[in-house]
Formats: structure tokens, sequence, C-alpha cells
């Protein structure tokens, strides 16, 4: 408890730090920042919804070998996912029941290939075809991302929510 004797300027100093923390822990709950060019630039609203093929969600990437190498070279940041991961943003293209091939050619999803999926030569990646059970494939629009086409579908359960864009700048 604040003495009578406490100097004002603390008082607002403490008032304010404290409105700070309680902001920017609600605005967690509900807002994400991109700050990689696979999607524009911006802060996206965390919608908490069930998630459908073409939505944007906000992920993290599971322990493994990629993932290791994705960080190793600034991929994924650090962060509060199981081992330490940074959150990813992609887009669903693929969901239960889709039959998915993933190679050095491309990604297909029953049978159409996706523009720009094509690998970068120099990644460790996933190969091979699946129809998706309790998976999704997630990519992003630019070719150089680091999306499925490097590590493999992802489990459902690795989905924290659907994303929409809130604000974006350039």
């Amino acid at each position: 408890m604040m003495s009578s004797r406490t100097p004002p300027f603390l008082k607002r100093s403490l008032f304010a730090l404290g409105f700070m923390l309680v902001l920017l822990g609600v605005t967690g709950c509900f807002f994400v920042v991109n700050t990689t060019r696979s999607f524009p630039l911006g802060v996206y609203f965390k919608t908490h919804g069930p998630v459908h093929k073409g939505d944007l969600v906000l992920f993290c990437p599971e322990e493994n070998m990629v993932a290791r190498y994705g960080r190793a070279r600034g991929l994924i940041s650090y962060g509060v996912c199981p081992g330490r991961y940074g959150y990813l943003i992609k887009r669903v293209m693929a969901t239960e029941g889709d039959e998915v091939n993933l190679s050095d050619a491309g990604v297909s999803v029953n049978g159409i290939c996706l523009p720009n999926s094509q690998r970068q030569k120099a990644f460790p990646a996933f190969s091979g075809s699946l129809v998706l059970h309790n998976q999704v494939l997630l990519m992003s629009e630019h070719p150089l991302s680091f999306d499925s086409r490097y590590f493999g579908f992802v489990r459902v359960e690795k989905i924290c929510t659907p994303l929409k864009p809130f604000i974006l700048w350039k």
C-alpha cells in the first residue's frame, strides 16, 4: 500500500506500468504480430474458432530435425512452444481426407499442384503421399517460405487458433 507521502509521479508511474502490463496480457490473448515475409506484416486477430481450409493459422512447430534445422538458420525463432520454438503463421491448404503429395517438384493436393510450392535444394525435406487424417498441410504463397513442403504435415492439435488480418502494413 502506498503511503500518503509517496510522490505523485511515482504513483502515476506505477499505475501506468500496471495498466501497460494488463493491456499487454489482454492483447496477447487476442492479437499476434507477424514480422516475417511469409504473409503481410501486421497485427492479426486470434479468432479461437474452428479451423477450415484456406484459414491463416497460428501454430507450434513439431520438435524434430527439420525444426532444429530451421531454428539454427533463423527460420524459426525462440518462443513459448514446446522445445522453446516460436509460433509460425501459415495457411491451411489441405485438411482431413485430402490426398497430398510432397516432392521436390512441388506440393499437390488432390492431384492439383500448388503454385510456388517447389522446394529449395539446400533444405532437408519430408517427401511422400498421404491421405490426411487428423493432420493439415500448412503453406505460404511465398516461394521461399519455411512450411509443410519442408516440415511435413502438422497434427491438428498443434494449431493454436485461426487468424484474421487486423492491421497490415507494407
